[in-house]
């Protein structure tokens, strides 16, 4: 088995396109690529789909246990498995919590440095060496150059470096991935030509170098223990809403639910169903077509069963006067980061006085009375998120992996909301 980190000096450097050529690559050449990201991200892991064919899967140290993290690649662990690491390689949480380097060194996985060379030489070499010596239980097995600029440029730059380099990557302002508020713009809106990504990526690169660097022993794996199912659980997905794990849904299939896709944007019947999950999106920008579905609206309003929204289904429900309040956006991230939330009251997802860890990453604002959760922020203790009923609805993203109650409890209500029908 063969697996590597892709990892960045910082944020911008070209992650997810070195990323997504490489698996673009290998698929091409016959192996089962599995991809991974590191940390609370949903649109990087879509462009990760349509260079593998398969969902990816996130791996967080902040919001599971490390035993779940080693697990969560276990199991999706197939001949060769790419991970694409989050900002900077040392970034995360306080003390490098959830950053790329300790999942690196939690599963022992070799890195690869992208490091932007726009505007840089014979400097990169200080540059990559203080990468190299910063933290000794992160192996740095290669460098990467991207946005090289001829093949004489990447000879100073080589010699420069300090640890084996791969090779580079010329720039080429046509594989840019485009971006907007909330980082990279999700592959289902705008398709990469990823043909073109995966040319440019390993035009120049020693592959036969990467792969003899990144073989790893085979992980010992455990399966998720399964129910019965018992409920049916329908999720919202598509343009608007397309925020999920794949490990999310994965626990509330093993707890007994039976996953039903279904889209606020094109249907106009609620799916036979005894909850509704509304992951994160951009029902903000569906705002029209979401209010002219007018007939899948009236049969919201009428929906009494159990409805768990994250982030974007807050806003849809604000949106279509299922909860109070008004959404608005806003020109400066509302939330940004981790947070650990307690509930104030029963939920279909919690008991009162129960916490989970989640991420918040929001623009809107939502004027509503806030009485779900209650977390703090620089000191100071803050509500969020609403319940009523059989609501919950919050800007907080939750992995269930994280406590496996969580999605047995989801299971649970969806099951009693069935037999009450």
């Amino acid at each position: 088995m063969k697996a590597f980190v892709i990892a960045g000096t910082h944020s911008g450097v070209g992650k997810t396109t070195v990323a997504i050529g490489l698996m673009a690559e290998f698929k091409r050449r016959g192996l089962a690529v599995q991809a991974f990201k590191v940390g609370p991200d949903y649109i990087d892991p879509s462009y990760h789909r349509l260079a593998t064919g398969r969902p990816s899967r996130n791996l967080d140290t902040w919001l599971c246990s490390k035993k779940t993290v080693r697990q969560s690649f276990a199991r999706a662990a197939l001949d060769l498995n790419v991970v694409e690491g989050v900002m900077g390689l040392f970034d995360g949480a306080k003390n490098g919590k959830g950053s790329t380097a300790e999942t690196a060194a939690l599963l022992e996985l070799p890195v690869l440095l992208i490091v932007d060379a726009k505007g840089i030489a014979q400097s990169v070499g200080a540059l990559v060496q203080g990468f190299a010596q910063y933290q000794p239980t992160t192996r740095i097995a290669g460098v990467i150059f991207n946005r090289v600029a001829s093949e004489g440029h990447y000879v100073y730059l080589k010699n420069a470096a300090k640890i084996p380099s791969l090779g580079w990557i010329a720039k080429n302002q046509d594989i840019v991935l485009p971006e907007r508020h909330l980082g990279l713009v999700p592959a289902s809106e705008r398709v990469p030509d990823i043909e073109k990504i995966r040319e440019t990526v390993v035009a120049h690169l020693d592959l036969e170098k990467l792969l003899r660097l990144s073989k790893i022993n085979v992980p010992q794996t455990q399966a998720l223990p399964k129910r019965k199912t018992r409920a049916r659980i329908a999720y919202a997905l598509d343009a608007a809403f397309h925020f999920y794990y794949e490990d999310n849904l994965d626990y509330l299939r093993a707890a007994g639910a039976e996953l039903i896709p279904f889209s606020p944007l094109k249907d106009t019947r609620l799916p036979d169903a005894d909850l509704l999950y509304f992951g994160g999106g951009f029902p903000e920008l569906f705002e029209k077509i979401l209010r002219k579905n007018k007939d899948f609206c009236e049969a919201m309003q009428s929906w009494k069963k159990p409805i768990y929204a994250e982030c974007g289904g807050l806003y849809y429900l604000s949106l279509i006067h299922k909860i109070p309040g008004k959404m608005e956006m806003r020109d400066r991230l509302q939330h940004f980061g981790y947070a650990k939330a307690t509930a104030q009251a029963d939920t279909c997802l919690l008991r009162a006085g129960e916490s989970v860890k989640g991420h918040m990453f929001h623009y809107s604002h939502w004027d509503g009375p806030a009485n779900l959760y209650r977390f703090e922020k620089r000191g100071a203790r803050l509500s969020e998120g609403y319940a009523a009923g059989r609501i919950h609805a919050s800007y907080l993203h939750v992995h269930f992996a994280s406590n496996p109650k969580l999605a047995r409890h989801l299971v649970a209500a969806a099951s009693q909301a069935q037999k009450e029908v």
